[in-house]
C-alpha cells in the first residue's frame, strides 16, 4: 500500500468513527434534555430541530463533498483550486445568509404556521448557525479535496461535543431558575450555534497549521460563475438524500399540532402529545446507524466495480447489501414493538406514546432500505435519483398527516411516515433494479429471514413478560427488561440466521465493512503465527 492510499485509508477510518461518535451524541443527549424539560420541553425543542438538522447536512454532507469534488477534478493548478473555492464561498454565503433573513425575519410567520406564536425565538435563536454554514463547508471541502479528512473528523466530534452540553447545560440552568420551557428551548437551541463556532475554530486552526502548503489559497467573496450553479445544484442533491427523516419531522412540525388542535384536542394537550410522539426520533436515529454506515461505505465499493466493468460483481455488492439491511432493518423494527414499553419508560420516564412509537418505530425497514440504496445508487453516478425518492416521500408525508390525522390522530402521523419512508424505499430500489438487475443475482430467502425474525421477537417477549413480572415497575426495572429481552432477541436471531443458511461466510464478506474486518483478522493471524 502507497502512502497516499494509506492516508486515504486512515482519513476514512478517522472520519467514519467520528461520524458514530456524533450520531450517538445526537441521539443521547435527547433524553436527559426531555428528562429535564419535560414532554412539552421536548415538543418545543423538536419543533425547531429540522431547522439546525438543514443546516448541519449542508455544512456536513452536501456542500462540503460537492467542492472536494470539484477541487479533485481542477487538477493542481493552483489558480484554478483558488477559483472554484471563492466560487463555492460566494455560493455557499448566499445560501446561508438568505437562510438565515428568512428564518430570523420569519420567524414570527413560521411560528405561526406552526401553530405556536412563542416558537419564535427559539427559530431566531437556530437561524444563526446559517451564518457558520459557508465557513465551516469551505474549509471541509478544501481538506477533503486534498483526501485530509482528519480536520472534518475533528471537527465534527468538537463541535457535537460543545453542542451536547451545551445543550444540557443551557437547559438546566434555565428550568432550575424556573424560566419557561420556551426560553429554555431558545437557550439549548443557541448551544448549536455555539457548537458551530467550536467546530469552525478547529477547521481554522488546522487551516492556519498548514497554511504554508496551501500558500495562496484565500476563501473570499466573489462574483459568482457557472462553476457556482453546478456547485449549488451538487450540493443540493447530495443534502437532500441525507435529509429524509428530517424532511419527515418538517412535516410534523407544521401540520401534527394543527391537525390534533382542529380535531377537538386541546392546543396545550396538542403540544405534550407532540413531545411524546417524538420520543421516537432518537430511537429511529439508533435504528438507522448501520444503514447510514452500510451506504457510506457501499459507495466506493460500487464505484470500484462499476469502473472495473465488474456487473456480476456490482449485482453481488447490491443485492447483499439490501438484504443485510432488509435483515437488520426488519429486525430492529420488530424487536422495538416488542419491548417498547420498558425501552419508553427507561428512556423517558413512562410508557405514554408507546402504541404510536412502535407504529412509528415500523419506519426504520424502510428508512434503513433507502439509505442504502441510496448510497449504492450514488455509487453508480445516478445522484439525482434518490432526489426524486425524497420528494415523493415528504409530498406524501405530508397528504398523509393531512388524511390520516383527523381521523387517527397521534396513529395517522405515524402510519404516514411508515408510508412514505415505505414509497421512497420502493421507488429507490426500482431505479436501482433498472440499473443493476440485482434481484436476480441474490437470493432473499423471505420466508426463512420472516421466521428467525419471528422467532427473535418471541424470545425477546417471552423474556420481557417474564422479567416484568418477576420485577418491580421502576426505570431501573425497565431498563432490566430492556437489556436483557434485547440480547436474547439477538442471540435467537443470530442463531435462526445461521441455522436457515441465510447467507455463506464468502459471499457475506463480500460486504465493504465485513471485507474490513475480515482483512484486519487476516493481519492479526499472520502476526500471531
Amino acid at each position: 500500500m502507497d502512502d497516499q492510499s494509506k492516508r486515504i485509508w486512515q482519513g476514512a477510518v478517522v472520519l467514519a468513527l467520528a461520524m458514530i461518535i456524533v450520531k450517538v451524541l445526537s441521539v443521547v443527549y435527547r433524553i436527559p434534555y426531555q428528562n429535564i424539560t419535560g414532554d412539552t420541553g421536548f415538543y418545543v425543542f423538536q419543533q425547531v430541530y429540522p431547522f439546525y438538522g438543514i443546516a448541519s447536512t449542508f455544512a456536513l454532507a452536501g456542500f462540503p463533498v460537492a467542492l472536494s469534488r470539484i477541487l479533485s477534478e481542477s487538477g493542481e493548478v493552483a489558480e484554478h483550486r483558488n477559483k472554484r473555492i471563492q466560487e463555492a464561498f460566494t455560493t455557499f454565503m448566499a445560501v446561508g445568509v438568505i437562510l438565515f433573513v428568512l428564518l430570523f425575519f420569519g420567524s414570527s410567520l413560521i411560528a405561526g404556521w406552526m401553530g405556536d406564536s412563542r416558537l419564535q425565538p427559539p427559530i431566531q435563536a437556530t437561524s444563526f448557525i446559517y451564518l457558520f454554514v459557508p465557513f465551516v463547508a469551505v474549509f471541509r471541502g478544501i481538506f477533503q479535496g486534498a483526501e485530509q479528512m482528519k480536520p472534518t473528523a475533528y471537527s465534527q466530534v468538537v463541535e457535537q461535543s460543545v453542542r451536547v452540553v451545551c445543550i444540557i447545560g443551557f437547559s438546566y440552568y434555565f428550568m432550575s431558575r424556573g424560566y419557561s420551557v420556551y426560553t429554555a428551548g431558545a437557550a439549548a437551541t443557541s448551544g448549536s450555534v455555539v457548537g458551530a463556532m467550536a467546530g469552525l475554530v478547529v477547521l481554522f486552526l488546522f487551516f492556519r497549521k498548514e497554511q504554508k502548503e496551501r500558500r495562496g489559497i484565500q476563501p473570499r467573496l466573489t462574483l459568482p460563475g457557472k462553476g457556482s450553479v453546478q456547485l449549488l445544484s451538487a450540493g443540493l442533491l447530495l443534502s437532500l438524500c441525507s435529509m429524509i427523516l428530517l424532511l419527515f419531522q418538517l412535516a410534523d412540525a407544521f401540520t401534527f399540532v394543527n391537525f390534533l388542535s382542529k380535531s377537538g384536542i386541546a392546543i396545550e394537550h396538542a403540544r405534550k402529545i407532540k413531545g411524546i410522539f417524538d420520543r421516537a426520533q432518537p430511537l429511529l436515529q439508533l435504528g438507522t446507524v448501520i444503514a447510514t454506515s452500510l451506504s457510506l461505505a457501499a459507495v466506493p465499493a460500487v464505484a470500484a466495480a462499476k469502473r472495473r466493468g465488474d456487473a456480476a460483481g456490482l449485482r453481488k455488492i447490491c443485492g447483499l447489501s439490501i438484504k443485510v439491511v432488509f435483515i437488520i432493518g426488519l429486525a430492529a423494527a420488530a424487536g422495538l414493538a416488542v419491548i417498547i414499553e420498558p425501552v419508553n419508560t427507561m428512556l423517558f420516564e413512562n410508557k405514554e406514546g408507546s402504541l404510536e412509537i412502535a407504529v412509528l418505530g415500523l419506519s426504520i425497514l424502510p428508512v434503513s432500505m433507502f439509505l442504502t440504496s441510496t448510497g449504492l445508487l450514488q455509487g453508480l453516478g445516478m445522484t439525482a435519483y434518490p432526489v426524486v425518492s425524497v420528494v415523493l416521500a415528504f409530498i406524501s408525508k405530508i397528504a398523509g398527516n393531512a388524511v390520516l390525522m383527523p381521523a387517527f390522530h397521534e396513529i395517522g402521523a405515524s402510519t404516514a411516515t411508515v408510508l412514505a419512508s415505505s414509497l421512497a424505499a420502493g421507488v429507490n430500489l426500482v431505479f436501482l433494479e433498472k440499473r443493476t438487475r440485482f434481484a436476480a443475482e441474490e437470493r432473499f430467502y423471505g420466508m426463512r429471514i420472516g421466521s428467525a425474525v419471528a422467532l427473535m421477537a418471541l424470545a425477546a417477549w417471552l423474556v420481557k413478560s417474564g422479567l416484568a413480572a418477576a420485577l418491580p415497575e421502576t426505570r431501573t426495572a425497565s431498563a432490566m427488561v430492556s437489556l436483557g429481552a434485547s440480547a436474547v432477541g439477538g442471540i435467537v436471531l443470530l442463531a435462526a440466521l445461521l441455522l436457515a443458511r441465510v447467507f455463506n461466510m464468502d459471499d457475506l464478506m463480500r460486504i465493504p465493512k465485513l471485507q474490513k474486518i475480515r482483512h484486519v483478522m487476516s493481519r492479526w493471524k499472520e502476526r500471531r503465527s
